[in-house]
């Protein structure tokens, strides 16, 4: 595990802070460790649909090519949607 050199300061409004700290002791965490958890995990949600595709022109061409084809439906898909489901009465 890598070693914790960098800081973050945080200015928040006393409602915040008690919402922060109970949730932690809830946890049985410390709030810093409660805090950075979860915005690390809000972060890496944040980013998962950010990527960056680097393609050169020949690429770029069979990519667009192969998302202008129709879509080939999935036949198990197709029944599985065509059955009720298990939270439909039956």
């Amino acid at each position: 595990m890598a070693s914790k050199t960098e800081r973050l300061n945080l200015r928040l409004t006393p409602g915040q802070d008690a919402v922060l700290r109970r949730a932690a002791e809830a946890r049985g965490e410390a709030v810093s460790d409660y805090v950075l958890r979860h915005a690390v995990e809000a972060a890496e949600t944040d980013l998962a649909d950010r990527r960056v595709f680097a393609l050169d022109d020949a690429d770029w061409t069979r990519l667009q090519k192969v998302l202008e084809q129709p879509v080939r439906p999935a036949k198990k898909l197709q029944q599985l949607l065509s059955e009720p489901s298990v939270l439909e009465g039956q």
